[in-house]
């Protein structure tokens, strides 16, 4: 990742709230994350025993029609930075 990226988004962070959504979209597939992890936790080899190998693997999981471009959370954020760069 390019450091200017990291630096905006880092500073973009820095005001953080905490709220109710009414977005039944992200809802839902925050309890599919859900659900994949802790299934995939029930093998001590699997990428759970590791959060960082965990979230990798969660980076992969297809996110229906939200993502109509990319399917995956890190193929979205790959297509971001390459914006960035130009």
């Amino acid at each position: 990742m390019p450091e200017a990226f990291i630096s905006d988004e880092l500073a973009r962070m820095s005001d953080a709230r905490l709220a109710k959504t009414a977005s039944r979209s992200l809802l839902g597939i925050m309890n599919v994350f859900t659900f994949l992890a802790e299934r995939t936790g029930d093998d001590a080899h699997s990428a759970a025993a590791d959060l960082t190998e965990l979230g990798r693997w969660l980076a992969t999981t297809p996110c229906g029609p939200r993502f109509k471009r990319h399917i995956s959370p890190d193929r979205e954020l790959h297509a971001l930075v390459d914006g960035y760069r130009k």
